[in-house]
């Protein structure tokens, strides 16, 4: 895959983000978590469908990127299900870039299920969900820059390519596991169990 010296440097730069501070990202900036996953899905998806290298994915990244930034605070009420739809799509759509046989309406089609299992179990595990769906899509993406910037003219075989961002994945899989209760913030609001008081029964005082 071909693609610009300096954009190679930001998807790694940007995959790399995603895989060690994916939940920290999500509660702290928001609208860049939205901005670097949808650009990640945009710019997978373009490659499985217009073709590897090329500006036509990159755009498809960006577009897809700013569209979701923006509408952030739009999309809050929602945010389980869309992230994870957008989650499930992005490990729908890193498996495929490693699984190069299928193209055309079956990518999409893949994509789509994989997002509808992503919303469900984001429903119920939702912290965890996010915590592998950003380490393993950002892992698809940091070997995707680094395997255009360090090796552009060697193709890597696909058991290379798994192996790294299994390896990468299970890092950032550690590491936001090791900060996970430091990274989410605690309720405003407290909610705890009335306290009955009885009321203390008329007697004699003695």
């Amino acid at each position: 895959m071909n693609m610009p010296f300096p954009f190679a440097i930001l998807l790694v730069a940007f995959g790399l983000a995603l895989v060690m501070f994916g939940l920290y990202l999500f509660y702290a900036w928001l609208p860049l978590f939205f901005g670097l996953f949808g650009f990640e899905v945009g710019f997978l998806l373009g490659n499985r469908l217009l073709g590897y290298g090329g500006s036509a994915p990159i755009g498809l990244g960006i577009i897809l990127g700013i569209i979701l930034a923006a509408a952030t605070y739009a999309l809050e009420p929602y945010r389980r299900i869309v992230i994870g739809y957008l989650g499930g799509s992005l490990i729908a759509l890193a498996l495929l870039g490693l699984d190069r046989s299928m193209v055309g309406f079956m990518v999409a089609v893949v994509a789509v299920c994989g997002g509808v299992a992503g919303a469900m179990l984001a429903v119920k595990f939702f912290d965890y969900f996010v915590i592998a769906s950003t380490a393993f899509g950002g892992a698809a993406l940091s070997v995707l820059g680094a395997q255009s910037m360090v090796f552009p003219a060697w193709a890597w075989g696909r058991s290379v390519e798994l192996l790294l961002t299994a390896a990468l994945a299970a890092l950032g899989v550690g590491f936001q596991m090791r900060h996970l209760h430091s990274w989410i913030p605690t309720p405003l609001v407290t909610e705890t169990e009335p306290v009955r008081q009885e009321a203390e029964p008329k007697g004699r005082r003695g």
